[in-house]
């Protein structure tokens, strides 16, 4: 179990019982056990870099998901990807995700926790702007159970928060000193 210490060892979750929604827990985790120092921070880091690698890949299936939608949708007799604000929309989530890339590759380089704390805020805040975009872009269909719009920004969400709130990232990342960028 993480905590901002470390990482805490946790005892058994009680019986195992299946589930259709492997998301879910059927148990809450209790703290317990010893806090782990040094290899917790290693483990931290590639969970967080792990993260960051999903939250790139999510944004860019949005992406390419709503470029799709929005060149087949017609409104008004054209496509509505046609429209400037439109497409003002869509560059602007393809240049955040391109923005955040180098930096998911560049931490996957030198895995130092500062490094990997900007990648996954980039990476996350990218993917997370990117599916609210795609979201408003597909307009009504979007807000449906029956399409998967809502579970793409469901997954977007959660990994802004996973191993680290972006505050915490944030701070991370300036606390290291470290002025290369």
């Amino acid at each position: 179990m993480w905590e901002p210490g470390g990482v805490r060892l946790s005892p058994g979750h009680g019986p195992v019982r299946a589930s259709l929604d492997p998301a879910r827990r059927f148990t809450a985790l209790t703290p317990g056990g010893e806090l782990l120092g040094a290899p917790a921070e290693a483990a931290l880091s590639w969970a967080r870099l792990a993260t960051a690698a999903q939250a790139l890949g999510v944004g860019l299936a949005l992406l390419d998901r709503t470029v799709g939608h929005v060149r087949r949708r017609h409104q008004f007799g054209v496509p509505v990807g046609s429209f400037q604000a439109v497409k003002h929309r869509l560059a602007d989530a393809k240049i955040a995700l391109e923005f955040a890339r180098p930096l998911v590759l560049g931490a996957a380089l030198t895995l130092r926790p500062a490094d990997v704390a900007a990648a996954k805020v980039a990476a996350c805040e990218a993917a997370y702007a990117t599916a609210r975009t795609a979201l408003h872009l597909h307009g009504a269909i979007g807000y449906t159970a029956e399409y998967d719009m809502s579970l793409w920004l469901t997954k977007a969400r959660a990994l802004r928060t996973a191993w680290g709130a972006p505050e915490e990232c944030r701070a991370l990342v300036v606390s290291a000193g470290d002025r290369r960028w």
